[in-house]
């Protein structure tokens, strides 16, 4: 995962905290020193010598953008950072056309260690954690199998941690078994217990609640209750992340959150419920959604409530939105071509859904399409020729694995 900014890293040493570099500086050698160094064999010194190309304006620039392909995982990481923390809008638009996802605030954003009640939070500076919230021991096979799905003494141990207060980032988990509930209740039981932490808790920023699923095309099937307490606990909450069933309610009320930036909820279930709670949730810093769907449709009474997150009023800042796994994904397209959040997104996501040449020729007649910097219809029903048609528009297109048998 991609390290957290403000917890110290193998190359913070040579970022040189956070005063960006002089524009008009130079350095030994100049820019063609900077491109040898760009050559060594060390990675270390690889990362050294971006710091130093940002002081070339564009030519500098361009060397920061090629280090994304770095064959060096941390290079490109750190080449990553420095576009989204040191470039400003140009940055933000080159790694839009590179990987839009490191645009926004992420949880992958934190290195994330494993809490063991019997060590603790080792240092100040781990501000990321994973916490089981199930017990499990070895069975017969010599594997950790699990023999208690809800047990909250590891997260009781982690709150009462003396360190507990420098952690930006928590991964509850559940182990994942499609034929096992995690009821209403019990989830209650986790997310009071996270609430009444809250002053301990006070530096949160990132919060995930889910099951660890063995495959990402699988959905949660855990019951979830009221998670308005949540945004109303913690005002400095930047991204949510849940996996599991909004049956009965996720935000049962109207709320407004000022800070939350990215809002990720996994279902196995028809998500239209989820929409219209989404709808009672006013966030303007919010960038980044995505909202997977799950196997039924849903009437036009429903559907209103697609047409209300669409008008864009309730979240104004929404720069990526997914939609994956949704059915009647031609009714999504159609309303969402004639709105104006369409307008605003940078990439649209309705991958895996029952998107066909109908819905499709609506995105091609759209001009808004056009200044998308990704559009993502991969695993839908489309035809060939209408994929090529696509391939013409301004945006990087992926469209992969077409389900022909199931095409309209």
């Amino acid at each position: 995962m991609n390290n957290n900014p403000n917890k110290p890293r193998e190359y913070d040493a040579v970022l040189g905290g956070e005063v960006p570099p002089p524009v008009n500086g130079v350095v030994l050698g100049g820019i063609e020193g900077v491109k040898n160094r760009l050559k060594s064999p060390e990675a270390r010194e690889r990362a050294s010598a971006l710091i130093d190309a940002l002081r070339y304006k564009e030519e500098g620039f361009q060397l920061v953008i090629e280090a994304l392909k770095d064959s060096s995982d941390k290079v490109q990481i750190f080449a990553d950072r420095l576009l989204r923390d040191k470039a400003g809008e140009k940055g933000k638009q080159a790694l839009l056309r590179h990987n839009p996802q490191q645009c926004f605030t992420m949880l992958e954003d934190w290195q994330f260690e494993t809490f063991y009640p019997n060590i603790g939070i080792t240092s100040a500076i781990s501000t990321a954690y994973d916490v089981k919230l199930y017990r499990e021991k070895p069975n017969t096979g010599g594997r950790l199998g699990v023999i208690e799905y809800f047990n909250l003494d590891a997260l009781k141990a982690f709150i009462n941690d003396n360190q507990v207060s420098e952690v930006k980032a928590l991964a509850c988990w559940m182990p994942y078994d499609r034929y096992t509930e995690i009821y209403e209740r019990q989830s209650g039981t986790l997310i009071n217990m996270l609430c009444e932490a809250s002053q301990k808790l006070r530096n949160l920023k990132a919060l995930f609640i889910g099951d660890c699923r063995p495959h990402e095309y699988q959905k949660s099937r855990l019951y979830r209750s009221d998670l308005i307490s949540i945004l109303e606990t913690f005002p400095n909450l930047e991204v949510l992340k849940l996996h599991g069933d909004a049956y009965n309610k996720l935000f049962a009320k109207k709320i407004y959150h000022q800070y939350l930036k990215t809002l990720i909820l996994e279902t196995a279930n028809d998500n239209a419920r989820a929409i219209s709670q989404i709808c009672n949730l006013e966030l303007p810093s919010l960038e980044y959604l995505k909202l997977s769907g799950g196997t039924s449709g849903y009437s036009a009474i429903e559907f209103d409530f697609f047409e209300s997150l669409f008008s864009g009023e309730l979240l104004p800042n929404l720069s990526y939105l997914s939609l994956p796994s949704f059915k009647n994904t031609d009714v999504i397209v159609e309303a969402l071509v004639q709105s104006p959040i369409i307008e605003r997104l940078a990439v649209l996501d309705i991958s895996m859904g029952t998107l066909t040449d109908k819905g499709a020729e609506n995105l091609l007649n759209c001009p808004s399409v056009n200044r998308l910097y990704t559009l993502n219809i991969s695993k839908n029903c489309i035809s060939p020729q209408m994929v090529q048609q696509l391939s013409q528009l301004n945006c990087r297109l992926i469209a992969d694995s077409q389900e022909e048998n199931s095409r309209l």
